[in-house]
């Protein structure tokens, strides 16, 4: 399992870009736009990253655990306003792309 917060983000969006949810989130995005993305260590337990992805109208929140023998990503929560998430779930902190695929910034 990784150990640094970045590595740990970066494993996610590798996780995260292989799952079904992506595609599904590429098909909302086709309507509303590209959303802002946050992936994020959980200060609760090492081993899970939330992955939120954000539009105007609404947002998804996904968990992978990284201490899982085959790490995949659960949808974790969702909703339509975006005052539901916490202040750093709104902070966009990683990159999404026309094909849908999440990344890091360089």
């Amino acid at each position: 399992m990784p150990t640094s917060a970045g590595h740990k983000i970066a494993v996610a969006i590798e996780i995260f870009n292989r799952s079904e949810h992506q595609r599904a989130a590429a098909g909302v995005a086709r309507s509303l736009g590209p959303p802002a993305v946050s992936v994020r260590p959980a200060a609760v337990r090492p081993s899970l990253v939330n992955v939120v992805l954000a539009w105007e109208l609404c947002w998804y929140r996904y968990a992978i655990d990284l201490a899982d023998a085959a790490p995949s990503v659960r949808l974790d929560a969702q909703g339509y306003e975006l005052s539901e998430l916490a202040a750093e779930e709104r902070q966009a902190n990683a990159l999404y792309d026309e094909r849908g695929v999440l990344s890091v910034p360089a």
